[in-house]
């Protein structure tokens, strides 16, 4: 027990779950938390990730009503090891026996029932007056009950006899580790109401009155169905949500109510990989005091680039291809610096390679300041060597040698390869060229796209490589998209930037912070 205090105290939760969640089970006194959505959105692999948060904290007793246990340590293999730490304590459901392959599962589910001996053996401290007269109800032959919310009418109790075995030993458990606390979590309770003919109500009321407010447990209960009906039981309502609106499919976590505690981000966006929940919180990004020094991402192979980050050159099926456009577009009311990490990260690796770079940054941002961005990550040496940044109507002032000046009037003259060419005389092919057309299109009009077929044709013939960057309000966005060998698209879901891949298509995936003194994202396909 003692251990528990202290690492109770020590406690502060993963960065990967909910925060809230975890202060809301931590705080005095006990707590009823219902866990709603539709099938499929992973209610119990939430159940189970909030076991594994709490178990330095809470002792945790886990009923399955739904699944075998064979069934869940198959799906869950680093439940089996939890089982056996003592940190998750199972109902024992009659199973038929296994295949020698099982039998360790078989010996877990066997110590469990001389736990329960144990427990059954230790004097009661938790009160059972609700759970008692619910089972009085039960024996004597079943009595109409009122309607309830979440009840159907006319429904009668008809389980003559039965008794609550799995029940039973969560309130047997809480005694055990009385007066410490205890999570319990009953996966489904819509289960074990239809097993013993109660209304799922009459469950909750009897917990929440026994073991929430009887003696301070925690207890989770997992609902079915997505139907609110029954949230007024609960002090916490977690809603998952599965949002197509996109086009792909997307997990969210509404957190709809905790009492007593604040709720500074009320929905998450969240992953199932490797069957375990992640959810990200909001971010955002600002330059560190003391960059790390960018390392060059090898080309994955003779056609293509590296973008500078391997998890987005695996969504591209290798990176960039030599010779090809890649267009990644924003969605309505992503702001333009969502593109960022993107565009550094495919430059960065060219400067870093001593490749050419050209370059008109989105949100039309000055070359002084866009250099300012890089540099650290990059040194001024080899940013002023490799990099031209083409700036319409340069200010006045002493040349700068990375920027190239657009006099704003025609793009055919202002654009020429030949120039671009002869400026970056000293730096390797490819050549890549990173264009933001919000920039472009605000200088030379919509139809600017036309005036740059002989740039592109040429940059295109010597294998280097074209990156556009368009917003909503771009009108080149159609065409480039008929041109493009590949098109991102970046989108802000419940305030966590999202990435996926048009062609090639790809899952989701959210962009992560990233590692200490770098710029680019981690991205964690959402599945």
């Amino acid at each position: 027990m003692a251990e528990r205090k202290e690492a109770a105290t020590a406690y502060r939760g993963s960065s990967t779950f909910p925060k809230e969640i975890i202060r809301f089970l931590s705080n005095a006194g006990g707590h009823s938390l219902i866990f709603r959505g539709m099938a499929g959105t992973g209610k119990t692999t939430l159940a189970l990730q909030l076991i594994e948060e709490l178990a330095a904290v809470q002792q945790s007793y886990y009923m399955s009503t739904r699944v075998s246990d064979p069934s869940l340590f198959r799906q869950f293999p680093w439940l089996l090891d939890k089982v056996k730490e003592g940190e998750i304590l199972k109902a024992r459901k009659k199973i038929r026996k296994k295949a020698d392959s099982e039998q360790q599962v078989e010996k877990i589910l066997l110590g469990l029932a001389a736990i329960k001996g144990e427990l059954k053996a230790e004097k009661v401290k938790a009160p059972r007056r609700e759970l008692m007269r619910l089972q009085g109800i039960i024996e004597q032959g079943g009595e109409e009950s009122p309607a309830e919310p979440g009840d159907r009418e006319g429904e009668l109790v008809v389980s003559v006899g039965s008794m609550m075995p799995e029940i039973e030993m969560a309130y047997d458990v809480v005694d055990k580790a009385l007066p410490e606390r205890t999570l319990v979590v009953i996966d489904s309770i819509d289960a074990l109401a239809e097993k013993y003919g109660v209304p799922a109500s009459k469950l909750i009321s009897t917990m929440q009155k026994d073991l929430v407010e009887g003696c301070g447990t925690n207890v989770v209960y997992v609902l079915e169905t997505p139907d609110p009906l029954l949230d007024y039981l609960g002090d916490g309502i977690i809603y998952l949500n599965l949002d197509s609106s996109t086009g792909r499919r997307i997990r969210e976590m509404d957190i709809l109510k905790l009492r007593g505690c604040e709720i500074r981000q009320p929905k998450y966006v969240y992953t199932l990989l490797g069957g375990r929940v992640r959810t990200f919180e909001y971010a955002r990004y600002s330059k560190p005091d003391k960059p790390k020094k960018f390392e060059a991402e090898s080309d994955t192979d003779a056609k293509h680039v590296s973008t500078g980050m391997p998890e987005l050159d695996a969504m591209l099926g290798g990176g960039l291809r030599k010779g090809t456009i890649t267009l990644i577009e924003l969605g309505p009311g992503v702001p333009v610096i969502a593109s960022a990490p993107i565009e550094s990260a495919v430059i960065c690796n060219s400067i870093a390679q001593s490749r050419g770079v050209a370059w008109i940054p989105t949100k039309k941002t000055g070359a002084e300041s866009a250099r300012e961005e890089l540099l650290g990550f990059v040194s001024a040496e080899d940013f002023d060597k490799n990099v031209r940044i083409l700036e319409p109507h340069a200010s006045a002032g002493s040349p700068k040698p990375y920027a190239m000046t657009l006099e704003g009037e025609d793009v055919r003259v202002d654009m020429k390869w030949q120039d671009v060419e002869y400026a970056l005389r000293n730096s390797d092919a490819p050549f890549l060229a990173v264009i933001g057309f919000d920039s472009l299109e605000s200088v030379y009009g919509p139809a600017v796209l036309d005036g740059m077929m002989e740039f592109l044709t040429s940059l295109l013939n010597n294998e280097g490589l074209f990156v556009a960057t368009v917003t909503p309000s771009v009108r080149s966005t159609s065409r480039l998209s008929d041109l493009a060998h590949a098109h991102l698209r970046i989108d802000k879901i419940s305030g966590v930037t999202m990435i996926r891949g048009e062609e090639p298509y790809t899952a989701p995936h959210a962009m992560t912070d990233p590692e200490p003194r770098d710029f680019r994202p981690k991205l964690v396909p959402i599945l």
